[in-house]
């Protein structure tokens, strides 16, 4: 398998661990997020839920967008949970 470098690139490589992409606006605890990159930021993001917060590097208090201009931009993103 490739070697992943982009946060937004880690879709397949989920996949390929078991999770799979789910179309849903209420997280369950281990899900993954994975984020579009946008202009100041083209590797995206990702993040895990613990059932109160979306976690990254940081535990993002704003919700899954980890940061303003994430939140400005609002791109697409991917949700993937393990089975």
């Amino acid at each position: 398998m490739k070697l992943t470098r982009s946060a937004k690139d880690y879709g397949l490589s989920l996949a390929y661990a078991g999770f799979r992409a789910v179309s849903t606006t209420d997280p369950q605890p281990g899900d993954v997020i994975v984020i579009e990159g946008i202009h100041l930021h083209p590797h995206g993001h990702m993040a895990m839920y613990d059932g109160e917060y979306w976690i990254s590097d940081f535990k993002q208090w704003h919700g899954f967008y980890p940061g303003p201009d994430y939140r400005s931009a609002r791109p697409n993103y991917k949700i993937y949970r393990h089975d």
